[in-house]
């Protein structure tokens, strides 16, 4: 099958277009910019260019592929004060309206949109939420949760239409090749660089990127057209346990201190100040801090019944990032064990 992929030279794409190489599939690649091409290596890929905000260009490089995978996304910062964002809604949600369009022009058999768990709500007696709670955390959502949650109100409109579109909501991904790196992996390089003195209540859920990528090659024949599908380990972490077994893993000492929120809070706030001021990234966004204090965590048994999902070991993915992170020149001088 020919397939297009949306976002491939990004930490889940690249291990998504390997594992569509693997299983005899013809594998098309938007990238935005070629300076992107590096992540994909000697991968034998049809390589196009182009903005999912141009219509035009995505009918014409459409045609012909039989299925699309829509991974591409904005993930930005944007400073707590800052009210008026139109990019991140303008490339997640109008890019998704455009790409399926395109997608119904040109007859497409399957469409495969991942979005996020931070798209799926909050049970309020608090178990474990599945796709069937609906987002509910608008005040307290970052503006990347939020244009997901328009992003998928699209494809789910289609898929109501008779579209065969499916949705996958996978968790903060971990494993090797992160090279950006995302959130989540900026987070283990800062834990390995010694960049958090203490710790804070928070609960993440994690998926392992190969699992995750697994789990969209699933999607490709077993995915349900207007479904969603949670993507994450059997369980969530709270932070300081997963700083223990950063510390496990890496040797790194975990921190030993607890920061009480408020104090937490007014911290980042005045670090996206001056963060934004000397035009550099922030410690954690305020945004982030208070997503993973809402203590979510999510029900994985849908994908595990229906796409055969399976999870690695959180700590088995953590050594493997560890490790990769260690070869590959992200930890300081001075920092490596």
């Amino acid at each position: 099958m020919k397939v297009f992929v949306t976002g491939a030279d990004g930490f889940l794409g690249v291990a998504l277009v390997k594992r569509l190489l693997s299983a005899g599939h013809q594998v098309k690649v938007l990238i935005h910019s070629p300076k992107s091409c590096d992540s994909l290596g000697g991968l034998e890929v049809e390589k196009c260019f182009g903005d999912i905000l141009d219509l035009e260009a995505m009918e014409k490089e459409t045609k012909g592929v039989e299925a699309i995978f829509h991974l591409a996304s904005l993930y930005k910062f944007y400073p707590w004060w800052q009210k008026k964002v139109p990019e991140i809604y303008q490339v997640n949600v109008g890019g998704t309206k455009n790409l399926l369009a395109a997608a119904r022009k040109n007859k497409i058999k399957r469409f495969i949109f991942t979005s996020s768990v931070a798209a799926v709500g909050k049970r309020p007696d608090g178990k474990p939420s599945n796709e069937d709670v609906e987002f509910n955390l608008w005040k307290k959502s970052s503006h990347y949760a939020r244009s997901k949650v328009l992003a998928e109100q699209e494809v789910l409109k289609s898929a109501k239409q008779g579209f065969p579109a499916v949705i996958l909501n996978p968790a903060a991904l971990i494993g090797e090749g992160d090279r950006k790196p995302t959130p989540t992996g900026r987070m283990i390089v800062d834990f390995l660089n010694r960049r958090y003195p203490v710790y804070f209540n928070a609960v993440i859920s994690l998926a392992d990127v190969d699992d995750a990528a697994r789990a969209h090659l699933a999607a490709l024949e077993k995915g349900k057209p207007g479904e969603r599908y949670i993507l994450c380990n059997n369980r969530a972490y709270e932070l300081k346990e997963l700083f223990t077994i950063l510390q496990q893993v890496s040797g790194v000492p975990a921190p030993r201190l607890k920061a009480p929120y408020p104090f937490l809070i007014g911290f980042l706030y005045l670090d996206e100040v001056v963060s934004d001021w000397l035009k550099k990234r922030p410690l954690l966004s305020t945004r982030t801090v208070e997503f993973c204090r809402n203590s979510i965590v999510f029900d994985n048994s849908k994908a595990a019944q229906e796409l055969g999902y399976t999870t690695t070991p959180v700590t088995t993915t953590l050594a493997k990032a560890v490790n990769w992170y260690k070869e590959n020149g992200y930890l300081k001088k001075g920092a490596k064990q």
